[in-house]
């Protein structure tokens, strides 16, 4: 199981980004902290998530400065974010040359400040788990249902939102070590506001069966990204929200009736 708690999360990865070797070029040490394959020339779609995961590095040392002092940490625990800040901007300002010691500012204090910030901040502020095992079993779905959709005969547009969907799905499981259940809310909402927007194709979809095919596998693998993270306490809330959405191209799985106006 994998903690919400973002001061672990932080903890955690700073520990995987201290282990990588401390020489060689950024992209490459942050790619294997991350779980990003990426390839010999460092460019591409890969190379893109190297970025992204670096910047959401960035904002995850934000969101935790920020709750230290909301929960009334003492001071001297800021003097952890320095030495994190100059490692990450240190790598965004060349990525794909070599760095000799790029992780040295991260010393045995960092780490122990770190985890003493994890801990006390389990205890301020608990938080759920998340089973990282099924999220990696969605995010494989998803990308399976994205490769199959790209060679699928149906409406373009239908086609383009299942597509931006599953994309989105997962790359907020790919960067779940970072951001954390944020990540995947974010992801959700998406998929709720785009389901809104194109209400119009969904009532077309209804009177084509291979189109209410591909949603509906679309439809299972939201559901299930949305039961497993549990979100507020109220997990049924989630998918109670999407669901009658999705009820307009006939989806085989029964959901009660919701009304969207009094989410």
């Amino acid at each position: 199981m994998v903690q919400n708690n973002p001061a672990l999360r932080l903890y955690n990865l700073t520990q995987r980004l201290r282990s990588t070797s401390g020489n060689g070029p950024p992209a490459r040490l942050w790619a294997q902290a991350l779980d990003i394959p990426i390839n010999r020339e460092m460019t591409g779609p890969l190379f893109i998530q190297v970025v992204q995961g670096i910047l959401a590095f960035l904002a995850l040392l934000d969101e935790i400065e920020a709750g230290i002092e909301e929960l009334e940490f003492d001071d001297f625990y800021s003097d952890v974010f320095p030495p994190l800040r100059l490692v990450a901007q240190v790598s965004l300002s060349n990525l794909r040359s070599n760095q000799l010691n790029l992780t040295q500012p991260i010393t045995d204090e960092t780490i122990t400040l770190l985890r003493v910030i994890a801990s006390e901040w389990g205890k301020k502020k608990p938080d759920p788990n998340i089973g990282e095992e099924a999220l990696k079993e969605i995010q494989a779905e998803a990308h399976a249902l994205f490769e199959a959709i790209k060679r699928a005969e149906i409406h373009p547009r239908l086609k383009r939102l299942i597509l931006l969907l599953t994309t989105e799905i997962e790359q907020s499981i790919q960067h779940y070590r970072i951001n954390g259940p944020e990540g995947l809310e974010r992801a959700r909402a998406l998929i709720i506001g785009y389901a809104r927007l194109e209400k119009d194709l969904l009532d077309e979809a209804q009177i084509d069966q291979r189109g209410k095919i591909w949603w509906d596998r679309f439809y299972k693998i939201a559901t299930k990204l949305f039961d497993v993270v549990k979100f507020a306490n109220d997990t049924r809330k989630t998918i109670d929200t999407i669901s009658p959405l999705v009820r307009l191209l006939g989806s085989t799985d029964e959901i009660p009736p919701v009304d969207l106006d009094k989410q």
